[in-house]
């Protein structure tokens, strides 16, 4: 933290702005490292495995974690897990808040919200409601990852604090319309939060046809959004998941902290 010399020999004085940020510390909530996962449509079933390796890795890492399973994505069940309850059944005092979480391991558990963000529609005060439901759960956690369809991205204005994302997960699937559901993704994203990048995920097409698209999704987002873009690999590769989280969690986390291990909070913009 930077410091500059006061009149006492040997000894430094803080900076007055850096004096404000540590009272902020101490007497605000800590909050995650929030991960946004945009989701293609039409792929729920393929979905489950796959996110069950994210938030194994961000576990492997160090990072007590929160899944928010806000798109049917059937988190839990990879973890061979059943769900009882939504968010939705705290919201309507079905269960305590804390049983809509289901524990998938030592510092991992799994938050089942799709009903509650559809009940939210786009009323902005239920939004409000289900953000603040989810924060609440994620305060024991250092990383939060949602989980969401692309079509909710705006859902996003209520977790990314003034400072944005540093990273965001789009997945890109097949077919013809594939290319314009991750732009208008990313678009949607951009319109209620800064991201400093976009970390793109291929789901079923061969490695050849994922470069060919990225290469497009890449110049058509700095070309039409400003927005730096990398390519994280396939959704089934788990070495390549383990490097995405690994490089988030890097750019998140102070110098430092455990979860920076040999990379020391350095990013490069490739990963695969």
């Amino acid at each position: 933290m930077p410091e500059r010399t006061g009149g006492h020999r040997g000894r430094s004085v803080r900076a007055p702005q850096d004096q404000a940020a540590g009272l902020r510390r101490l007497f605000s909530p800590s909050e995650p490292h929030w991960l946004p996962i945009l989701l293609g449509p039409d792929r729920d079933r393929d979905n489950s495995a796959w996110l069950a390796t994210v938030a194994r890795a961000c576990v492997e890492q160090g990072a007590r974690t929160l899944m928010v399973d806000a798109a049917r994505a059937q988190v839990a069940a990879a973890f061979g897990l059943r769900v009882r309850y939504d968010l939705s059944h705290a919201f309507n005092g079905d269960c305590s808040p804390l049983e809509s979480c289901v524990a998938a391991g030592p510092n991992l558990r799994i938050l089942p919200a799709a009903r509650a963000l559809e009940e939210s529609g786009r009323a902005p005060e239920r939004l409000r409601r289900f953000a603040a439901g989810v924060r609440a759960l994620a305060t024991p956690a250092d990383c939060a990852l949602l989980a969401l369809p692309a079509a909710q991205a705006r859902s996003l204005a209520e977790f990314g604090g003034p400072d944005g994302y540093s990273d965001a997960i789009v997945v890109a699937g097949p077919g013809p319309r594939s290319e314009r559901h991750v732009i208008d993704a990313m678009r949607s994203i951009l319109s209620v939060a800064d991201i400093d990048a976009f970390r793109l995920l291929f789901q079923g097409m061969a490695p050849r046809c994922a470069g060919r698209l990225y290469s497009r999704l890449a110049a058509i987002g700095a070309r039409e959004l400003g927005a730096t873009t990398s390519d994280a690999g396939c959704v089934d590769d788990v070495a390549a998941i383990r490097r995405l989280i690994r490089l988030a969690r890097c750019r998140s986390a102070p110098v430092g902290a455990r979860a920076c291990g040999e990379e020391g909070g350095t990013a490069v913009e490739t990963v695969s």
